[in-house]
């Protein structure tokens, strides 16, 4: 088994996303998300380092937030898991980051 790497508090989730890569839109849901990334569910992942725009918009909250990732990994469809790609956020704007850490502890009961 693996080293768990990261040290930032994961949710599961099923939010919206909308992303974009090479200008075209994509629509699908995230599975996880924390302060540092997120999981895209896609049977058409991009390539790693491959860097794209998303819109978010988090619960009880009508600001959609616009942020840029880079592709860190990817999977294959495997048995009960499905097929996506793991999502670093770049230079998430602080007021940005106040609100996903909200929501991930908010889920979490903290």
């Amino acid at each position: 088994m693996g080293i768990e790497r990261r040290v930032m508090p994961r949710i599961a989730t099923s939010l919206a996303i909308a992303f974009k890569s090479s200008g075209e839109f994509t629509y699908s849901y995230m599975m996880n998300l924390s302060s540092g990334g997120l999981f895209i569910k896609t049977d058409k992942p991009l390539l790693i380092d491959a860097e794209l725009e998303m819109s978010i918009q988090m619960p009880d909250d009508p600001e959609i937030l616009h942020i840029r990732g880079r592709v860190v990994w990817t999977k294959p469809q495997a048995h009960a898991f499905p097929a996506g790609m793991g999502i670093q956020f770049i230079g998430l704007p602080p007021e940005y980051l106040k609100k996903i850490q909200s929501f991930v502890e908010r889920s979490l009961g903290k």
